[in-house]
């Protein structure tokens, strides 16, 4: 069986590595899989439309893959770090020989017979072909811009999407910038911003939005036994990450099918996170996150998260 896996990014990567060692776990034969990256080198978004201090905002022990470990010892990797491992990655699973870089794939056709066409080309006019029994499409997500249409955008001197965002030098000096968008791109860019010479900063989005800090020296202690007889956290215990400090039974361990078709998790969550916003700070809106007038339809975890 042959297999083409289209996009270098995380996705494809592993999609790839499961493919050429589908045989040593499975009672099947060999399968030949073949790569195609369009640019240079592996870490799709990762590698190509970042920018300066860009950082994951999932920790290492949430993003690195189970069968591979990361050897960098802060939590949360940079960009550069993380295409780093993504490499790494390829050369402890001999991914490599297996990979097209510099390869845009131009059509998948099917065969007359049975299967597809890869048409690719290397930089060149020339086309190559590669027949195939499967493709696996892990492209595109992240590659295309998403561009509102907003009357008399045209008029603003400057529009740049994040995409074309590089260094917090093209904010330039005492001018007012506008972010539209409150995910974890533009919280980012927000931050350079204000970081910047800059005149005013604003954060725009339709409908408000929470924010939730990623701290990056911030960790979860570990559990204590029995603390009611007097044991304390021990102070250099290195403790866990806050994203991976919630494993819970029946959501991220094992989801029962009941659980899985209906909202009961969502609604104890929406109850228990907003019962303990309340406590400790007076609001249901969260601690100091709150930005904007959230509607009541959105203001719910299963919609914010």
């Amino acid at each position: 069986m042959k297999v083409a896996v289209i996009g270098g990014g995380p996705s494809g990567l592993v999609t790839l590595k499961y493919l050429v060692r589908a045989h040593l776990n499975l009672d099947c034969e060999p399968i030949e899989a073949l790569l195609f990256e369009l640019e240079d080198s592996v870490g799709g978004a990762f590698a190509h439309r970042t920018y300066e201090d860009a950082e994951l905002v999932s920790s290492k022990q949430l993003t690195t893959f189970s069968d591979f470990r990361c050897r960098v010892d802060r939590d949360f990797l940079s960009a550069s770090d993380y295409v780093q491992y993504l490499c790494d990655y390829c050369s402890y699973f001999r991914l490599w020989p297996s990979i097209e870089l510099g390869a845009k794939v131009r059509s998948v056709r099917a065969h007359s017979s049975q299967g597809y066409v890869i048409e690719y080309d290397k930089k060149s006019s020339e086309l190559f072909r590669w027949r195939c029994d499967a493709v696996a499409v892990c492209a595109g997500l992240h590659r295309e811009p998403n561009l509102p249409i907003i009357p008399g955008l045209n008029h603003v001197p400057e529009v740049m999407h994040s995409s074309d965002f590089k260094t917090r030098s093209q904010f330039g000096i005492n001018k007012t910038v506008m972010i539209i968008g409150s995910g974890e791109t533009g919280a980012d860019v927000a931050y350079l911003a204000v970081n910047s010479p800059t005149k005013q900063v604003l954060m725009c989005h339709k409908d408000g939005f929470h924010f939730a800090p990623k701290v990056a020296h911030s960790r979860n202690p570990g559990p204590i036994l029995l603390p009611i007889l007097g044991r304390k956290p021990n102070p250099y215990e290195p403790g866990i990450p806050i994203d991976v400090s919630r494993a819970n039974l029946f959501d991220t361990t094992y989801v029962h099918q009941a659980l899985r078709n209906s909202m009961i998790l969502w609604e104890y969550y929406n109850y228990y996170i907003k019962a303990l916003l309340w406590v400790c700070s007076g609001t249901t809106s969260g601690m100091d996150q709150w930005v904007g007038e959230i509607s009541q339809a959105r203001h719910h975890p299963s919609k914010s998260m």
